[in-house]
């Protein structure tokens, strides 16, 4: 699944890495140039982003970014690594930032001295955790591929579908032609897993006046068909969970059993029980 979303940070990371540069880290280049090295006969891949950036009254310096969509424990030793053959390379100093992209909220360590207990190694890297990250921010962009991005951000008190469908709009006004609009629609799909919004996104750009044959689009109706069978297994937990409750209850008017042996039998927390049982009184 994660080289579903490198593919789209790849084909995309042109237009969005000045950008998000200036707004994610802090740093605002006079120039950036992209800088291309092999250091793949050491490590098992290649670095996402590597730039030689220049500021007006500072030297040069090596830009490294990574888009991570697992949180990696060991991803510290990776970015150590990175940062001596890159200095060894450029003999540069050089600026890292994980950007994290994931579902969960990330607890990988960024400073050898966390990871590797009693080090005195005092390398650490950035770490971006992009849903903490105001959407609205992303969404003001005139730039697609950042857009898209969006759909990670902190949504704040904003609904999921108004979130999405803003992003749509934002989309088909910025976009130049159908062609580029749908290769963002499609990776829209994709990048809404990563905050279980497929179903919601798949709505949504359903009922935009989008000028392009979605029933046609391959990559569209494969995320159609992974969100009819997300929402088959909602209705099922949702099922399990009523009945589930529904024998709790049926355990709780009978009276013969204590909370503690029905939330046992029932494999479910005291306090849910409890939770019936003043349903049951309150009736």
């Amino acid at each position: 699944m994660a080289n579903e979303y490198d593919r789209i940070i790849k084909e995309n990371i042109e237009a969005i890495i000045l950008p998000l540069s200036g707004k994610l880290f802090g740093i605002r280049p006079e120039t950036m140039e992209e800088v291309t090295v092999d250091l793949q006969l050491t490590l098992e891949r290649k670095p996402d982003v590597i730039r030689r950036i220049s500021f007006e009254n500072e030297a040069q310096r090596i830009l490294h970014v990574e888009f991570q969509v697992g949180d990696q424990a060991e991803m510290v030793l990776r970015m150590q690594t990175y940062r001596a053959l890159l200095q060894e390379l450029h003999k540069l100093p050089v600026s890292q930032f994980v950007v994290y992209l994931g579902q969960k909220t990330p607890t990988m360590k960024t400073s050898i001295a966390e990871f590797i207990f009693g080090d005195d190694n005092n390398f650490r890297f950035e770490l971006i955790n992009i849903h903490n990250y105001d959407h609205d921010q992303l969404l003001a962009s005139n730039i697609p591929e950042e857009i898209l991005l969006a759909v990670l951000g902190d949504f704040k008190n904003e609904s999921p579908e108004k979130v999405v469908g803003n992003i749509l709009n934002r989309l088909v006004a910025t976009s130049q032609d159908t062609f580029k609009l749908q290769r963002y629609v499609r990776q829209l799909v994709v990048m809404a897993k990563l905050r279980n919004l497929q179903n919601s996104t798949l709505q949504t750009i359903e009922k935009m006046p989008i000028e392009f044959d979605l029933e046609s689009d391959v990559i569209y109706q494969r995320g159609k068909q992974e969100g009819k069978q997300e929402g088959k297994q909602e209705g099922k937990q949702e099922g399990r969970e009523e009945e589930k409750r529904e024998l709790i209850l049926e355990m709780l008017r009978d009276g013969a059993l204590s909370i503690e042996k029905i939330a046992a039998y029932a494999h479910a927390s005291v306090d849910f029980v409890k939770n019936l049982q003043q349903e049951i009184t309150s009736r």
